[in-house]
C-alpha cells in the first residue's frame, strides 16, 4: 500500500494485523441507543450515497463539486443510474488520494468487489438493506477493534439527559469521550435560543437553575462527575473548528462580567471575540476538574473535516502553554496536527503529560504519518503514541478500512527502522501492539487484557 513490500514489511503487516485494537476516537448517533445499546441500525443508502460516506465527500468539493452536486450524491432517494454520470466524472480526480482508497477498501473488503463500476454499483445495492443491531460489533470484531472510544452525545438534543439518566447505555464495544465543547461555548441547541438557554440548559442536567457563575461551575463539575460514574472514559474537546487554541489565563472579573451579562438579559448573546475572556476562563476551569476526576483529555490539533476552514488557529504548538500550566492532566492530542509535525514531536517529546493520537491521521495524509511514526520512535518514548481511531459516525466498515491504511501505515514506518538496523523485528511488532493496544488501554485506564507479545 505504502511500502515497496519488503519481506520484512509483508513479516510485519502479518502480524500487525492480527493484533488487537483500541480505537481511540469514533462518533455514533445516540439516536440508535436503547436500554441494551444498539436498538436499531437505519437501513444503508442507495450504493453511491454508500460509498460516498464521511470524508471522501470532502474530496468531491475540493475537486470542484458544488453543493448541489454532493447532495445528490448523498440522496438515498435518488436512482443510481441518475447519479452515475455526475459520480463517473468526478471519481478519476480524487481516487487516489487516502479518503479514496477508503471507499475503494469498503468495496473491495465489505462488498466483494475489486473495481467501481456501475455494474458493480448495481450489486452492492443488492446487498443494501436493513443491518442487525449486532453488526456494528460483528464488523469490529472482524477487524480486532476490541474497544472504541466515541464521542456521542453531541448530536442528538436530549442524548445528554438521557445518558446522565441511565436511559441511553453505549454497547459494550463502545465507551465515552465527553464532549467538553458544549460547556465552554454556551450556544443552546434549540432554535431560536440565546446563550441564557444554553447555561440553563447545562444547569438544568445537574438539576440546577444557574443564578451564578459559581453555580454554573458547580452543574458542570456534577455532570462531569456523573458521566465519569456512567463510564465516560475521559473529556474531548473540538473547538479548534471554532476558535484558536490559543487560551489565555483570563481573570475571573472579566469572564464573570460577561456571564453576569447573559443571565442579566436572556435574550443577549456573546459575539467572537468578545467571549474569549469568558471561553478561556472556563476552559481552565474543565482542565481542572479534568484534573481532579482523573479524566484525560483528547483536544482536537491540526486540520480539520469539510472545507472552507482556517489550519493556523488549530496548530497544537499553541497548546503549549495549557499543557505547562495544566501539568497533572493527561492530554491526547489529535490527528497528528497535520501538516505541522515539528511542534506536534516537541510537544511529545517535551510534556510529560502528552500523547499523541493518530486517529484520523492514516487517511488524511498517510506518507505524514509514516514519517510522524518512524521520527516519534527515535524521539519520543513509544509509549506515548495512540496508534488508531476510525474517527467516522457509525459506519463500522469505513472504520476497519481506515484500520487497514493504518496498519500498512505502521508496519511501514516500523519496517524502514528494522531495515536501518534501529530496531529487530520483535522489537517492532512489541512498539506496534503497545501503539494499537496497549497505550491506549493504560493512558484511558480501561482495563482490558491485552496482548504481552
Amino acid at each position: 500500500m505504502l511500502h515497496r513490500f519488503t519481506p520484512i514489511f509483508d513479516r510485519l503487516f502479518e502480524q500487525i494485523a492480527t493484533l488487537p485494537v483500541i480505537d481511540c476516537h469514533e462518533h455514533a448517533d445516540a439516536g440508535l441507543f436503547g436500554p441494551d445499546g444498539y436498538a436499531r441500525l437505519p437501513a444503508p443508502a442507495e450504493p453511491i450515497a454508500a460509498l460516498t460516506n464521511g470524508y471522501v465527500l470532502s474530496d468531491f468539493y475540493s475537486a470542484g463539486a458544488d453543493y448541489a452536486t454532493c447532495d445528490l450524491l448523498q440522496d438515498a432517494s435518488a436512482p443510481t443510474e441518475r447519479k452515475w454520470p455526475v459520480f463517473a466524472a468526478l471519481w478519476p480526480k480524487l481516487e487516489h488520494t487516502a479518503y479514496g482508497r477508503v471507499t475503494k477498501l469498503v468495496l473491495r473488503d465489505h462488498y466483494g468487489e475489486p473495481e467501481l463500476t456501475l455494474a458493480a454499483l448495481r450489486r452492492v445495492g443488492e446487498q443494501l438493506g436493513a443491518r442487525a443491531p449486532s453488526y456494528h460489533a460483528e464488523v469490529f470484531d472482524r477487524a480486532h477493534i476490541r474497544l472504541a472510544l466515541t464521542d456521542v452525545l453531541n448530536w442528538r438534543p436530549d442524548s445528554m439527559a438521557r445518558y446522565l439518566s441511565g436511559s441511553l447505555n453505549l454497547p459494550a464495544h463502545m465507551r465515552l469521550m465527553f464532549p467538553l465543547r458544549l460547556f465552554h461555548v454556551l450556544r443552546s441547541d434549540e432554535p431560536n435560543a440565546h446563550d441564557f438557554d444554553g447555561v440553563q440548559k447545562i444547569g438544568g442536567w445537574a438539576d440546577r437553575h444557574v443564578t451564578s457563575l459559581d453555580e454554573f461551575l458547580e452543574a458542570v463539575f456534577l455532570v462531569l462527575r456523573q458521566a465519569k460514574a456512567r463510564g465516560a472514559a475521559g473529556l474531548k474537546d473540538q473547538s479548534a473548528y471554532s476558535r484558536s487554541l490559543n487560551y489565555d489565563v483570563a481573570p475571573r472579573a472579566d469572564a464573570e462580567r460577561l456571564f453576569n451579562r447573559l443571565l442579566s438579559d436572556p435574550r443577549s448573546a456573546l459575539g467572537w471575540p468578545e467571549a474569549k475572556p469568558l471561553d478561556d476562563f472556563l476552559f481552565h476551569q474543565y482542565m481542572r476538574f479534568a484534573r481532579e476526576l482523573d479524566m484525560p483529555v483528547q483536544l482536537h490539533t491540526g486540520h480539520m473535516a469539510g472545507v472552507w476552514n482556517r489550519v493556523d488557529k488549530a496548530d497544537a504548538g499553541l497548546l503549549a502553554p495549557v499543557l505547562e500550566l495544566h501539568q497533572g492532566v493527561r492530554f491526547d492530542l489529535f490527528h497528528g496536527n497535520w501538516p505541522e509535525l515539528g511542534p506536534l514531536l516537541f510537544l511529545g517529546k517535551n510534556y510529560p503529560n502528552v500523547a499523541l493520537d493518530c486517529c484520523w491521521l492514516q487517511i488524511i495524509d498517510p506518507l505524514y504519518a509514516e514519517e510522524l511514526l518512524r521520527r516519534a520512535v527515535v524521539t519520543i518514548p513509544h509509549s506515548k503514541i495512540h496508534g488508531f481511531g476510525g474517527d467516522y459516525v457509525d459506519a463500522p466498515e469505513y472504520s476497519a478500512a481506515h484500520l487497514t491504511i493504518a496498519r500498512a501505515v505502521i508496519a511501514a514506518a516500523l519496517a524502514d527502522l528494522v531495515e536501518r538496523g534501529w530496531l529487530d523485528e520483535v522489537e517492532a511488532v512489541r512498539i506496534a501492539a503497545d501503539w494499537l493496544f496497549n497505550n491506549p488501554n493504560e493512558f484511558f485506564k480501561l482495563g482490558l487484557l491485552g496482548d504481552n507479545r
